[in-house]
């Protein structure tokens, strides 16, 4: 059973009865104002975590993503509601893109010097322009000034590469195994969380630190046949209008119209994995931040129930056909193995799994 609601999580939400939901997985605004879009001012704040907590059976969990720089606003909201904070999961993915400013570059434009030798590429409309303001710069160029020779190789920001989530879990009064057979929540599945890995028969013990790869194009746009051709991401979506970065978000790997407009998209893999971690068997999941349906579809494949809202109507109309398109087509979303990264990817750095 699916259940889709177009409009604001918490008219939903505070329809829902007391302790009937059995987790929450999902991926509420970072309040970064990522790509200039509106929906992303804000961190959910308590009042929406104490709605979460009502909710949930006594031992049921919430797995919520957040941002490196405002996890820890998530995290004290969901505290201060009541919830028991379990663990904090690192979702490592190494393909992310630098939002660096150049401090050499930005004495010399300051100066109106011009760089000798800077290159710089026009990626507008492209799928390589994502958060760089729709230019890369090729070539850096020589310094003029005596500032930007000084402050040459410094910048503002490191290269992202992980996105953090808190796990904790709804408190409950006993033992953990009478919380489990009263309400069928309080643990976590271990044994079908294993992640598969070289040299590990039958997969290592699920860690708080997993590596997915990013979705890619083809993934993004399954399940959107239906749905009419956007050449970026629109003023409608709430992402503001930036010269030189029209067509981002909605723009395929060269400036092709796409179907799929969201521009933060969670890989199915990754969030059939957190649903199967905290959902029991025949269990209903809550997704309160919908976006383009990752998770319902993860709950599709997996066999639970899921309930999930989106404010937005363009991202409700992708998020209704990709999970649709899972119902029906279920092969087409099952995992090739593209998306899970071995140990042996980053040897020497030790063991992730």
């Amino acid at each position: 059973m699916e259940h889709l609601y177009h409009g604001n999580c918490m008219d939903l939400i505070r329809d829902i009865p007391d302790a009937s939901i059995d987790s929450i997985v999902c991926d509420p605004p970072y309040g970064i104002d990522f790509m200039g879009s509106s929906w992303d001012s804000d961190v959910p704040d308590e009042k929406w975590a104490k709605e979460c907590l009502r909710v949930l059976r006594p031992g049921g969990h919430i797995i919520a993503f957040a941002a490196t720089r405002t996890y820890q606003n998530l995290a004290t909201a969901v505290e201060t509601a009541g919830f028991e904070i379990r663990d904090q999961l690192g979702w490592v993915y190494l393909s992310g893109f630098p939002k660096s400013m150049d401090v050499s570059f930005a004495f010399d434009r300051r100066a109106g010097v011009k760089r000798e030798g800077r290159e710089v590429q026009d990626l507008s409309g492209s799928i390589l322009g994502m958060g760089t303001g729709g230019m890369r710069v090729n070539n850096k160029g020589k310094p003029s000034t005596p500032e930007a020779k000084e402050w040459s190789g410094w910048g503002t920001a490191l290269k992202p590469t992980f996105e953090p989530a808190v796990l904790a879990r709804k408190p409950f009064a006993g033992a953990v195994i009478d919380c489990v057979k009263a309400n069928r929540t309080g643990a976590i599945n271990i044994e079908g969380s294993r992640m598969i890995t070289l040299g590990h028969q039958g997969g290592n013990f699920p860690a708080n630190l997993v590596m997915f790869n990013k979705p890619s194009q083809d993934e993004r746009q399954r399940g959107c046949t239906s749905l009419p051709d956007r050449a970026g991401a629109s003023i409608a979506s709430g992402a503001k209008a930036r010269p030189q970065a029209g067509g981002f978000a909605g723009a395929g790997a060269h400036g092709k119209p796409v179907k799929n407009t969201h521009p933060t998209i969670k890989p199915v893999d990754l969030m059939r994995w957190l649903v199967r971690l905290v959902t029991p068997p025949n269990g209903v999941t809550l997704d309160p931040f919908m976006g383009s349906g990752a998770a319902g579809i993860a709950a599709v494949l997996e066999g639970f129930d899921y309930i999930g809202a989106e404010l937005n109507e363009e991202y409700y109309q992708i998020a209704q056909s990709r999970i649709a398109h899972a119902k029906k087509y279920p092969d087409a979303w099952q995992p090739d193995g593209s998306n899970i990264r071995e140990e042996s990817d980053i040897a020497g750095q030790g063991s992730l799994f």
